[in-house]
C-alpha cells in the first residue's frame, strides 16, 4: 500500500488528474535520481517514493501546462521591458 495514498495528495494539493501527478512525480523522480538530493526523510530509498513524499509534504512545486504559458507570457513581457528600460537608459542627452 502506497503511503501517503495517491487521492489523498490529489486532495492535498488539488490536483485533478492522476497523470498529472504521476507526470510531477516521474520528473520529480529523475532528478532525485540524477543529483541524489531529496527535501524529505522517508523510510524508503525508491526516488518514486520520496517524490510522492516530497510533492505531499509542499517541499517541491510544479507547474501545469497552463501555469507554464502563464510564466512565459510574463517572462516575454519582462523581457520586453526590460529591453525597453536598456533602450532609454542609453538614449544619451547631449547639450550643444
Amino acid at each position: 500500500m502506497i503511503y501517503p495514498a495517491i487521492n489523498e495528495i490529489m486532495k492535498a494539493k488539488n490536483i485533478t488528474s492522476k497523470y498529472t501527478l504521476v507526470v510531477a512525480t516521474a520528473k520529480r523522480a529523475r532528478e532525485i535520481n540524477q543529483s541524489k538530493v531529496t527535501f524529505t526523510e522517508c523510510k524508503s530509498d525508491k526516488a518514486v517514493t520520496v517524490a510522492l513524499h516530497e510533492i505531499y509534504e509542499n517541499k517541491v512545486n510544479f507547474r501545469t501546462a497552463e501555469k507554464r504559458k502563464m510564466s512565459e507570457s510574463d517572462s516575454i513581457m519582462n523581457h520586453i521591458l526590460e529591453e525597453e528600460q536598456s533602450l532609454a537608459n542609453s538614449v544619451e542627452v547631449t547639450e550643444e
